[in-house]
């Protein structure tokens, strides 16, 4: 029999896990596969990891991850990714706006061949203000990055075990698993679906991580920022020397009618001193964006730690799991 592990990060999310595990249990019940849920507890602060304990005495299937502290999104998922094991492997947020009911609709694409399936978002329950952001986000990817990037997708996804063995090596920090995801390339197959509302609690992915998130997506698949600079650099450049051969002749011939009329003083000189600097400014914070993100990478520092892990039997100790502390 073939096996799935169903990989799910969770974050304070006490008031939807008995909704999300009755979900994932009817969703895979007439499937003729071995299902593991692995639930990775993000350093929650509620009750989530005793409420996921608890289901798991009544379903062995669950695997309950405990991670040292909030490490974030995509490490969360790192630690499902690299503990999973299996023929295929599902990765879902946990709020049930990723609907449990489309695991089938995977699991029937990657018989028929796909390596990979992705769902794309017909819809989503998002401010005007958000959506705005999204649509320029993926605008930008798309014409800049150095893989495609559909838009509307996100985390929602089945990988098949080859798939699920490459994406484990990708192993910078600052991950952006959707791209990292079309980096690996296979076969893949896209699914559109309906986004579902929020089932409970407010979202955990607020405006300031999803500008980071976006960050780590445009600095690790694309040299836009920098290009960018260039171009803007090469475009003051030319308007410099312009303006200045303007005012030279100006000067030369005497034209004292405006615009060619130089006022006395150092006050234009200052005012583009200024301009010039600020911008430098911005050059040099692009251009730390890049240098912070090696530096990130030189420290290897782990993705995550984890604090203990849960099996039906909740057999394993500390001492046990401090093998699968990723320090890569």
């Amino acid at each position: 029999m073939k096996t799935v592990d169903v990989v799910v990060p969770l974050y304070n999310e006490e008031n939807l896990v008995d909704e999300l595990v009755r979900r994932l249990q009817s969703a895979t019940a007439e499937l003729s596969y071995s299902f593991r849920f692995i639930m990775v507890d993000d350093g929650s602060r509620d009750n989530t990891l005793a409420k996921i304990k608890a289901h798991q005495e009544r379903d062995q299937r669950i695997i309950v991850i405990s991670l040292s502290r909030n490490w974030g999104h995509q490490c969360a998922f790192n630690a499902g990714i690299d503990y999973a094991d299996a023929d295929a492997v599902i990765l879902m947020d946990g709020d049930l706006e990723d609907p449990p009911e489309m695991i089938s609709d995977f699991i029937k694409h990657w018989e028929n061949g796909a390596d990979v399936v992705y769902a794309k978002k017909n819809s989503r329950v998002e401010s005007r203000f958000k959506k705005l952001l999204y649509r320029i986000f993926y605008s930008l990817m798309r014409r800049f990055s150095n893989v495609t990037i559909e838009k509307q997708v996100g985390m929602f996804s089945l990988l098949d075990r080859r798939a699920h063995a490459e994406l484990k090596k990708c192993s910078e920090h600052n991950k952006y698993y959707v791209g990292l995801r079309s980096f690996v390339g296979f076969k893949q197959v896209q699914i559109s679906y309906e986004r579902h509302k929020r089932f409970s609690g407010k979202p955990k992915q607020t405006l300031d991580k999803l500008l980071t998130y976006g960050m780590n997506a445009i600095f690790s698949f694309s040299f836009l920022p920098m290009r960018l600079l260039t171009s803007f650099g090469i475009f003051l450049l030319g308007t410099i020397a312009t303006v200045s051969t303007i005012l030279f002749f100006a000067r030369l011939f005497r034209f004292n009618f405006w615009p060619f009329y130089v006022l006395p003083g150092w006050t234009s000189l200052v005012l583009i001193l200024l301009f010039i600097s600020s911008i430098q400014l911005i050059f040099l914070g692009v251009i730390g964006e890049y240098v912070a993100r090696v530096y990130d990478e030189t420290r290897h520092r782990p993705h995550y730690i984890i604090n203990r892990i849960y099996t039906a039997e909740h057999a394993l100790q500390k001492s046990d799991t401090e093998e699968l502390v990723i320090s890569r």
